[in-house]
Parts: structure tokens; sequence; C-alpha cells
């Protein structure tokens, strides 16, 4: 009996294994309304919120969702958390009718989502975008308004509140697409206008005052596309989206093109430094950069859903969410090994599989440093919880060998990831009691 429980044990871990191969893990979601964001304050707690008013949210790193009662059965484009109480959810539904008129919403709760209050709702401007300073600061986006007979993307505005959503202000006027904080001051929005007859004019504003002035640093005419999506690393270096990725290193004065081919047709990306993001799009794709753009790889999504938004807490642990409620995550920056990164991490440390592996409950994990570095080795279970620091300080170059003891841990698929001098590789285990 013992051995066909060992079996069936190994059968199940085995099938996990080669699904896990991807290094990007489906989660359940319990909805299969479209996804249009998601959000994580940190590496346990997040919302997505999409179709229909869903709004869901985890606390466990997404070991489990909960739909909450959004009060609310339009769809949500954008949702952000100041702390795990408080967060604004906003969006709409374009009715393109005679009227132009638009059925819009604001919601905000204090209370991590249990309950959603309704600040703006009835007839108004789409948003379709959110920023969340703090408990108190936020902006919200709007497009403008389009009736059948005509548009007036002009008419819409970037608005600010100061007094947690008591009252919202006006700032930047054109239809906005995307806003982004670097802190409580500095800030950039896309903005574009326009009329049934073409082109488009697309704007990029930045504030250095928390909003109370906006300077246009550029405006470029276009036909189709719209700007979409910028994020800022740093003072400098930003990333925005318009039919392709577009990279900026002086503050979004000048744009240039990354990867065109690998970036076209994505419809969102997330930077956690200046060197490494991803890109998420259609029919499953997931693309990863550790230069900055100049090259991409492909990642391994086991999906052809589309995705619409991707958001990481750090260089590892990340999510991403699209069609037909769909949710993936990832501990290991969807890396599946170090095959899939630079040389120069090679170069730089070089993680060994663990021996014996499957094991129970010991096991030696080796790896060797070229350099002197800050090394960090830490075990995950397979849903990216962190179980165990087995290193976490300054070494010399040289070979190390270190036990790892699984004893208080159910039987399952481990991941042990190496840190050093911004350099990563993680490998997986199998405990086996």
């Amino acid at each position: 009996m013992k051995t066909i429980i060992y079996t069936t044990l190994i059968f199940f871990l085995s099938l996990n294994f080669a699904f896990s191969e991807s290094g990007w893990i489906r989660q359940t979601s319990f909805t299969t309304s479209n996804l249009f964001c998601v959000y994580f304050i940190n590496s346990g707690t997040g919302w997505a919120c999409g179709d229909s008013g869903k709004v869901l949210n985890t606390t466990n790193g997404g070991v489990n969702w909960s739909i909450q009662n959004s009060t609310t059965s339009l769809p949500l484009y954008s949702v952000m958390f100041a702390d795990a109480n408080t967060g604004w959810a906003v969006g709409g539904y374009d009715d393109h009718n005679p009227l132009c008129s638009h059925n819009v919403i604001v919601l905000k709760t204090t209370n991590g989502g249990a309950n959603w209050l309704q600040q703006i709702s009835g007839i108004g401007y789409l948003y379709n975008d959110l920023y969340v300073v703090n408990n108190q600061t936020a902006y919200i986006s709007n497009s403008g308004v389009c009736c059948p007979s005509f548009c007036i993307a002009s008419a819409g505005s970037v608005s600010k509140t100061t007094n947690s959503g008591l009252n919202w202000t006006g700032s930047i006027y054109g239809a906005s697409n995307s806003i982004y904080f670097l802190d409580s001051d500095k800030g950039w929005a896309l903005s574009y206008r326009s009329s049934d007859v073409p082109p488009y004019i697309n704007y990029i504003y930045r504030t250095s005052n928390a909003g109370s002035n906006w300077e246009v640093l550029r405006s470029d005419t276009g036909y189709y596309y719209q700007y979409k999506n910028i994020m800022f690393v740093n003072d400098s270096t930003g990333y925005l989206y318009n039919h392709s990725l577009l990279k900026s290193t002086n503050g979004g004065f000048d744009w240039q093109k990354t990867d065109s081919i690998s970036t076209a047709g994505i419809s969102n990306h997330f930077f956690i430094n200046e060197n490494t993001g991803w890109c998420c799009g259609g029919s499953g794709k997931i693309i990863r950069t550790n230069n900055g753009g100049a090259n991409w790889s492909s990642q391994i999504s086991n999906t052809t859903n589309s995705f619409s938004s991707i958001h990481f807490v750090d260089a590892y642990t990340g999510w991403i969410a699209g069609s037909g409620g769909i949710i993936l995550k990832t501990v290991s920056g969807g890396l599946t090994s170090v095959n899939q990164s630079s040389s120069s991490i090679i170069n730089s440390l070089n993680l060994n599989q663990n021996y014996p592996n499957p094991f129970n409950p010991k096991t030696i994990i080796n790896y060797q440093l070229a350099i002197n570095n800050v090394v960090s080795l830490k075990v995950y279970d397979a849903l990216g919880k962190e179980v165990a620091t087995i290193v976490n300080e300054k070494q010399n170059a040289g070979r190390y060998s270190v036990e790892f003891n699984g004893e208080g841990l159910p039987s399952g698929i481990y991941f042990y990831k190496l840190e050093a001098d911004n350099f990563v590789e993680t490998k997986r285990m199998v405990l086996l009691k």
C-alpha cells in the first residue's frame, strides 16, 4: 500500500512538475469574465478587475481568489490600492448613443474590498485609468465622449483628489490613456485630442509638484495609434506603448523604439528596473528583456488567452491577467532555467541541481560564485510562498555547499532561488515523504 501511495504521489507531482516548466503557473480565479487589470501591494495581497463589475482579491499570493461585491455590473478597467485597506477601481461602459452618454463608475473601499462604495456613478465621461499615491491622493483619467455622429476626445481629462475621493478636480484636458507617478510629486500622463477627422495629437505631460502644474513634454501627430501605458523606473528611464514599445532615457522628452518586431501587438508592459521588464499581449504572448528592451526572449504561457495586464512586486514574483478570467503567476521572473538568461549570469554565479532529488527530508545544494557577492538563497513552495532562507550574507568567490532540511514541510514541488549582484537562478526540487 505504501508503494502505491508513493507511485501515485510521484505521478501527480510529475504532472505539476511538467506544468511548471513554463515558469508561469495558472491560478484559479473562479470567473470567466475578461480581466483588465491586476495589482498587488506585496507578494501576498492583490486584486484584479474586469467585465461585469468583477473584482477579485487574494491575500495569499493567489492560492485562493475570492470575488468581491463591487456594487456594479459595469466593466472595471483599473484597480489600485494605497495599502491593504484603501483602494479605488474605475470603469464604465461606452454606449455610443445619440445622447453621447456613458455609464461610468468610480469605486472606493476602506476595508480591502469587503465593501465598495460608489463615489462617482451615472452619466459621464468613460474612466479608463487610475493611479493611487496614498490613501488621500489619487488620479483618474477619462477618454472624453464619443457619439454616433461625432467624437470629442478633447473633452476628457485627468482629475485628482486630495481628500480621499470626496472631490475630484480636473488638471489635464484631453482624453487620457495612462497616468504614472514615480513618487508623490513626480508623475507623467498621456493624453490625446481628436475629432471625427484625423489626425490624433498625442501629448506627453509631466508634473514635478503633485499635479499642481503639468508641462507638455511632447505633442506628436498620429492617425491611428495612441500613446498608452506609460511608466517610469527612475527620473530618466521610462516606457510607453505606441504600436510597439518606446523608451525614453531623458525623462520623457525623447522616445526611441525598442525591438519593434518583438513588441508589436503587445497590450501592456511592466519594468522592475531600467533593464528588466516584461510585455504581454494576445494569444498568450509573454516576452522578457534583460537589457532595457534591446533584445527580448519569449516565455511560455501554456495558453492562447489574450493578456491585458501585468504586475510584478519584485524581479521574480509577478502576475498576468486577461481574457476568460485567466491569471498566471511566476516566482522566477518567468524563467524556466538559467539557459533563458544571458551568459553573464553563468559567469557570475552557477547553481547546481540539489542532491538527492527527490529528497526526504534533507538535501544538499551546491553553487559557485565567480566574484565576491552578497548572496541570497531562498526556498519557495509551488505557489510562490517563501518557506525558508538558507543563505543571506556576503560571500567570497568560490564553491559552496549547503544543506536544506524540509522537515515540517508537506510533500510537493519547491523552488530554490539564488540571487547575487542582480542576477538570479531558480531550480526545482521535490520533497517526497
